[in-house]
């Protein structure tokens, strides 16, 4: 598994990880059950403070994409795509409301709304 940091971007690094890790899973880079490298071998790997990597881990883990088990180490949970789409979902629906309010207290016409989406639609198909 190869995690690329971005110490420039303005994603924090634990969410760089968790991104990347989950879109492993997603692209079938790592499956069902694939052990991950424990907290501390993760970040001397990525150079990076181990609770860091450990912040990704609990947020990965209470998505449901990984699950640890003591000792035995930290896998790829069983389920990780299903819950991975899930998560996807609903932080796109949070995100589509946020924008729908935003629009209404800008002004901006229901008319207006659609026309934007049209257009933005048209280049998602690309």
């Amino acid at each position: 598994m190869e995690i690329t940091i971005d110490t420039n971007g303005i994603l924090p690094i634990y969410q760089q990880i968790v991104r990347q890790i989950s879109n492993a899973v997603v692209n079938g880079k790592l499956l069902s059950g694939h052990n991950l490298p424990s907290i501390r071998q993760l970040a001397n790997d990525l150079a990076l403070n181990h609770n860091t990597v450990a912040k990704a881990y609990k947020q990965l883990e209470g998505q449901r994409v990984i699950l640890t088990a003591g000792r035995k180490g930290t896998f790829i949970h069983r389920q990780a795509i299903k819950h991975i789409k899930q998560n996807n979902q609903r932080e796109a629906e949070f995100l589509l409301t946020e924008l729908m309010q935003s629009f209404k207290q800008s002004g901006i016409s229901p008319a207006e709304v659609t026309q934007l989406l049209k257009q933005q639609l048209d280049n998602f198909k690309d």
